[in-house]
């Protein structure tokens, strides 16, 4: 049905076809998961007709390579890590020439102009950028999607009760995120990907990103640390926040998170098809600015990617729409100390089902 839906679109624009090199895209619209295979993968969507995969010879077995529906090529692999994607581009120009005349889709952000030479599309001819296309195909999930992305969100749960359970004064933050990991890949069943921010004390004010890597800094007594937990299963991501406390804080800090709640509960009576994202985050900024620094965004869509659209940031065009999952996060900044918490959510056409269920302790 995907694709069924892409080449719709592309009908629409008048192509005869596209080339999908995203990792990202090419799993939503094969299956076939390329950082899970031995090596690089090219999409040839045609407008009609089945769809072709081209993937490296030793990832034919693959499961994902199996259950695709439409003709797979190989191509042959030398030692993990050596083949390129100018191997699969061969193939696919090679074999399916007759689907590449212009004019093209391609994802101008990510197709090399060395593998667009091989596939014969001149990037001065007739091409048209598909990755927006896509993007807006991605961003409203199907029922299957939605099942992985709950189970993805049960699983980053088991890991917020792990942190709650085991934080306190002595704790390291590599201790916390390792048996963090532990208790989602435990309820997982199954090796997980997981991207995380655990940082204790001042450290909690890098908000996150590079400089927020979990080392071995250690909670004194009253000391928060933020639990930002982005595991991936099945191929797509949940993404929750809690700030956690080694001791009883101060009343100041209570103030913040119940702040912090009050904010996302709001914020949740807004979710519903037709709302404008930057209206969502203009209510959160207009609260939050008079009590700190609040200096990112307010949510963000959650699916094969774990920062995707909608964007619910001050200039975002971006409308929700049902099936969209998303998630809010207000957070305050201080000199010495921060606090972010954050859930996600299924816009439904009534509203919205909340997907994490724990509260911020």
């Amino acid at each position: 049905m995907r694709i069924t839906n892409f080449q719709k679109e592309l009908a629409k624009k008048s192509l005869t076809g596209a080339v999908v090199s995203n990792i990202d895209n090419l799993f939503y619209l094969s299956g076939h998961l390329v950082t899970g295979g031995y090596g690089p993968a090219l999409l040839l969507i045609p407008a009609a007709g089945e769809p072709v995969l081209a993937v490296s010879e030793y990832d034919i077995s693959l499961p994902s390579c199996r259950n695709f529906h439409g003709r797979l090529l190989s191509y042959p692999a030398g030692e993990p890590g050596i083949s390129s994607s100018a191997d699969a581009a061969r193939v696919l120009a090679h074999s399916c020439r007759e689907l590449l005349k212009p004019p093209v889709g391609i994802e101008a952000d990510c197709l090399s102009i060395g593998d667009a030479y091989i596939l014969g599309i001149s990037l001065d001819g007739e091409w048209s950028d598909t990755g927006s296309l896509i993007k807006d195909l991605r961003a409203v999930k199907d029922i299957d999607e939605i099942v992985s992305l709950k189970t993805a969100c049960r699983i980053a749960d088991s890991g917020q009760a792990k942190a709650g359970d085991i934080y306190k004064k002595g704790v390291s933050e590599i201790r916390l995120q390792a048996a963090i990991r532990c208790a989602m890949e435990a309820e997982a069943g199954v090796p997980i990907d997981c991207k995380a921010d655990v940082l204790i004390g001042k450290k909690t004010t890098l908000i996150g990103g590079p400089a927020g890597i979990a080392g071995k800094n250690i909670a004194g007594d009253e000391d928060p640390v933020i639990v930002d937990i982005l595991p991936r299963v099945g191929g797509y991501f949940a993404d929750t926040t809690r700030t956690l406390w080694a001791g009883p804080p101060s009343a100041e800090k209570k103030e913040v998170i119940e702040l912090l709640i009050s904010v996302k509960q709001d914020l949740e009576k807004m979710l519903a098809p037709g709302v404008e994202a930057k209206a969502i985050d203009n209510s959160a900024r207009e609260r939050l600015s008079k009590a700190g620094l609040f200096p990112h965004h307010t949510g963000h869509g959650i699916g094969i990617s774990a920062n995707e659209a909608p964007y619910i940031t001050p200039d975002s065009g971006d409308i929700l729409r049902e099936g969209m999952t998303i998630t809010l996060e207000p957070g305050l900044y201080f000199d010495t100390w921060g606090a972010r918490i954050e859930d996600d959510y299924l816009i439904t056409p009534g509203g919205f089902e909340k997907l994490t269920g724990l509260e911020n302790s």
